[in-house]
C-alpha cells in the first residue's frame, strides 16, 4: 500500500476502540477495527522454525546435499509484514481518495512493540492510557454482557485482582519498551481525550502528519460522540448491554471501596501511582 500505516493500542477498555472511530472520521485516515494478526503471527514464527528443523533432519538422513537453506529471519519478517498489510488493505475505504494513512487498533500490540518496531520501521504507534480502575469496572461490565463464565459469581471483588494485574503489566510493558520507538510513539489520557477531544486529537493528528483544521476536527470529534456510538444515548446514561456502557470518566468511585482501591495499586504494581492515577480522591 502507498500510504504510511500507524497502530493504536492500549489495555483493553480504554478506550481504543472508540479512538480508533475518531481516526477513522479523518478524511485522509483509515482505522477499522482490529485484524488480531498476533494470532497469524507467532503461530508463524513457531511453524517457520518447525520447518528449518525439518530441513535439518531430512539433510541428515541422506548422502546428498539439501540445497534448500533454513527460512531466514528477514524473510520470516517480510512474511509477517505481507500478512499485515494485506490485512490491512482489506479494510481501507476506497471512497476516500485523499487517503494517506492507514491504521489498526489492537490492544495486543501494546505487548508486541519490540516485534511490530521491527516489522515495521516507519509506522508510528499510538498509546491510549486509561485509569486502570475504570479499565477493570468496564472490562466487568462487558464480561457480564457477554456471560463469561465464573465472572457473575465472582463479582467485581473476585474480578478486580486478576483485572488490576493485567492492567498493570500491559501498561507497564508498553511504556517500558517504547524508547526504541523514540518520535514514533505517542501517548493520550482517555480522561483528557474525553475532556477535551479537539486539542487531543489535534496533538495525535499533527503526531501522524495528518491535516488538523479545526472543522476537520470538529467533524471527526462529531462522528464518533457517545451519542452516535450509542445509538442515541447521552453521555452518562448507562445501557450495561452495550459495548458503549457509559463512556465516563472516574465512575470507579460509584463501585469500588478505599481498601479496594490499595489492592488495586497492589496488584497493579503501583502503576496508578506511577501514572498520577492517585491523586484523584478515593
Amino acid at each position: 500500500m502507498n500510504v504510511m500505516p500507524f497502530f493504536v493500542t492500549g489495555c483493553p477498555k480504554s478506550g481504543t476502540t472508540w479512538l480508533g472511530h475518531l481516526l477513522d472520521a479523518h478524511p485522509e485516515i483509515s482505522c477499522k477495527g482490529e485484524a488480531c494478526v498476533h494470532a497469524f503471527t507467532n503461530p508463524l514464527e513457531r511453524i517457520t522454525n518447525e520447518y528449518n528443523d525439518l530441513l535439518v533432519r531430512r539433510a541428515g538422513l541422506f548422502s546428498d546435499s539439501n540445497d534448500f537453506p533454513p527460512v531466514t529471519q528477514e524473510e520470516l519478517f517480510s512474511l509477517m509484514r505481507y500478512f499485515i498489510d494485506m490485512r490491512l488493505a482489506a479494510v481501507v475505504d476506497q471512497k476516500k481518495r485523499g487517503l494517506r494513512f492507514v491504521g489498526e487498533k489492537d490492544p495486543a500490540h501494546a505487548e508486541h512493540l519490540p516485534a511490530m518496531n521491527l516489522l515495521y520501521p516507519e509506522a508510528k504507534f499510538i498509546h491510549i492510557i486509561r485509569d486502570g480502575r475504570d479499565v477493570m469496572l468496564s472490562a466487568y461490565h462487558n464480561n457480564l454482557k457477554n456471560n463469561t463464565p465464573g465472572v457473575k459469581e465472582a463479582g467485581l471483588d473476585g474480578f478486580l485482582d486478576e483485572a488490576a494485574r493485567q492492567w498493570g503489566l500491559i501498561v507497564k510493558r508498553a511504556i517500558q519498551t517504547s524508547s526504541i520507538l523514540g518520535n514514533r510513539y505517542i501517548e493520550v489520557r482517555y480522561e483528557a481525550l474525553l475532556a477535551d477531544p479537539l486539542p487531543q486529537l489535534k496533538r495525535l493528528l499533527a503526531f501522524l502528519g495528518a491535516d488538523a483544521r479545526e472543522d476537520i476536527l470538529r467533524a471527526c470529534v462529531d462522528a464518533a460522540s457517545f451519542e452516535k456510538l450509542s445509538k442515541g444515548r447521552a453521555q452518562g446514561q448507562e445501557d450495561s448491554k452495550s459495548f458503549f456502557r457509559k463512556g465516563v470518566a472516574n465512575d470507579w468511585q460509584n463501585h469500588m471501596t478505599p481498601a479496594q482501591v490499595q489492592r488495586f495499586e497492589a496488584q497493579a504494581g503501583g502503576m496508578l501511582a506511577q501514572l498520577g492515577y492517585l491523586r484523584s480522591a478515593v
